[in-house]
């Protein structure tokens, strides 16, 4: 039997990729998401407030309580009869910043807090790796600041980095694009000068998150791995990354598949917001922007 009745779960935005560094590099934002479970009622009951409210799963079919159950199933736990899902969603749906790893970290959490799991954080990515596929953004939405994710065999290993604290405008344009598409333009094999190009950029990169030294940001972001394939299903995208450059951008890049982009930038300036607009607004592409900024914290329990 549960101990607690209810839990508020608040589970962060994330970007993964983070130009070269491929599934293995996710990075938390300060956009939140709010998720309270309650063992009450009968029956499913799943409530949506905000980004997804029209179009996420209301029945046993959604991506919390597919999580929630899971991790009960694992440890052996009966579903109760009547679980109340209530959502106050910030995180845009299908925009390349982990909303389905925001909701399966929140289920995860869930029932670890309402059924007093003996769950360890690493059983936790490792169960929620069934539902998403790919650890970077799960990873980071549990754990926040910058995480670094590789497979040892079957083994899953996670290294969190805290980084300093550097501020970020998401450009997202309104376009259909699935995380399928992004992965069938990927080629199947890469050159060596590729794999050494993605290589020494990525540990530039994370050299420079570390120190705060983004000399050499834009360099280091450059990438040869998925983002020359993905951009070019992005109307308007390339050129939304050149004016964000043109516009004063440390950094920039695609955010996990796509299809939002992200600019890093250490000063407040809406001047990379209006100039990456403007990209889209060529295209005839509506765009959603938000200004956020880097996390140290993961997802919590209040």
């Amino acid at each position: 039997m549960a101990e607690k009745t209810f839990v508020t779960v608040h589970v962060p935005a994330t970007t993964a990729n983070l130009g070269p560094g491929f599934d293995c590099l996710g990075l938390a934002l300060d956009l939140w998401n709010e998720v309270t479970v309650s063992l009450e009622g009968q029956g499913i009951n799943i409530e949506i407030q905000g980004e997804g409210q029209e179009t996420l799963a209301k029945d046993d079919s959604n991506l919390i309580f597919q999580a929630f159950s899971l991790a009960a199933r694992k440890f052996g736990v009966d579903i109760p009869k009547g679980i109340s899902i209530v959502c106050r969603n910030r995180i845009p749906i299908s925009s390349g910043l982990g909303s389905s790893s925001s909701a399966i970290i929140a289920g995860l959490i869930a029932a670890r807090s309402l059924f007093s799991l003996n769950m360890s954080d690493q059983q936790l990515l490792e169960i929620g790796l069934e539902l998403e596929g790919h650890a970077d953004n799960i990873a980071a939405c549990l754990l926040g600041g910058l995480v670094i994710v590789i497979k040892d065999g079957e083994a899953l290993i996670t290294q969190k980095i805290k980084i300093n604290h550097i501020l970020a405008t998401i450009a997202l344009p309104q376009v259909q694009l699935s995380t399928r598409q992004a992965r069938k333009v990927l080629p199947d094999q890469y050159s060596r000068q590729d794999a050494v190009f993605n290589i020494g950029r990525t540990a530039a990169l994370i050299s420079a998150l570390i120190s705060g030294d983004y000399t050499y940001l834009r360099s280091s972001m450059e990438d040869r791995i998925h983002q020359p394939y993905r951009l070019g299903l992005i109307p308007g995208a390339q050129a939304a990354l050149d004016a964000a450059y043109e516009a004063g951008a440390l950094g920039a890049a695609l955010s996990g598949a796509g299809p939002s982009l992200i600019a890093f930038h250490s000063t407040a300036d809406n001047r990379i917001l209006i100039e990456m607009q403007k990209s889209f607004d060529q295209e005839k592409i509506p765009v959603r922007l938000f200004s956020t900024s880097t996390i140290d914290a993961g997802a919590y329990i209040k």
